[in-house]
């Protein structure tokens, strides 16, 4: 591992000051990233209406956690908008396809992994919904119907949290060192490692607001319009204090 990718300690009081740029950033150019984040946004809307048309509603709140799954894949639409800016020019949607399109393939790998581990997540997800609830025909009251969508909410979470645990050590730091092409897929994904174990307070405090912020967020899906690119800008400043370029 090169002497640049030794992950530097930071601490909570860091986190809370990558959040605050973002949201500096966010304000900067808020139609470029409001818009992009929009995609999104019109897909959580999809998706959840189709599971009330379904009448899968107790799914809803998995698929949302799901999300924090395969948020790493799209970061570097985000991080090239911020890129942009920070060189004095005027970001927009070409920006955004321009960030994927200089993504190395190691990026698309990781990203590919991310995607594969939500179908996992989603299934497990569906195949414990229809033991523990199945058609949804018991009677509601104690030991009923909202008892096992209580005791479904229960177990996925628990579950969601240990792949989501897993996606957030190996690729926190990973997404934007492949980005910028500071790494290999090996070389980033260990640096990542590395990070999230150096600072374990701060990181743990970084992880919660991202599980939180997204997971509250996606149930009112306009609202990701705010809440993904400001905490995909935070992630960037975050990663540029552990892992601070040379020079």
């Amino acid at each position: 591992m090169p002497p640049s990718l030794d992950p530097r300690r930071v601490s909570v009081a860091t986190v809370f000051a990558a959040l605050a740029g973002g949201w500096r950033a966010f304000r900067r150019f808020p139609a470029s990233a409001a818009g992009f984040a929009a995609v999104f946004a019109l897909i959580g809307v999809a998706l959840f209406s189709l599971l009330l048309h379904l009448g899968l509603a107790p799914m809803m709140l998995p698929l949302a956690g799901g999300f924090l799954l395969v948020g790493p894949a799209v970061l570097a639409g985000f991080f090239a908008l911020r890129r942009v800016a920070e060189a004095g020019r005027r970001p927009g949607p070409a920006d955004v396809l321009a960030g994927f399109r200089q993504a190395p393939r190691g990026l698309w790998v990781l990203a590919g992994v991310c995607c594969l581990l939500f179908l996992i997540w989603v299934s497990d997800a569906a195949t414990v919904y229809s033991f523990m609830i199945g058609a949804g025909d018991v009677p509601a009251g104690e030991g009923g119907l909202a008892a096992r969508v209580l005791r479904f909410h229960l177990w996925t979470s628990l579950m969601g949290a240990v792949l989501a645990s897993i996606v957030f050590c190996i690729t926190a730091f990973a997404v934007p060192l492949l980005f910028d092409g500071r790494a290999s897929l090996v070389q980033a994904v260990t640096a990542s490692v590395r990070a999230v174990f150096a600072s374990p307070a701060a990181l743990l405090v970084w992880a919660l607001v991202l599980a939180g912020a997204v997971i509250a967020t996606i149930h009112f899906p306009p609202l990701l319009m705010l809440s993904l690119p400001c905490l995909a800008f935070a992630s960037d400043l975050l990663y540029l204090e552990v892992f601070p370029p040379e020079g």
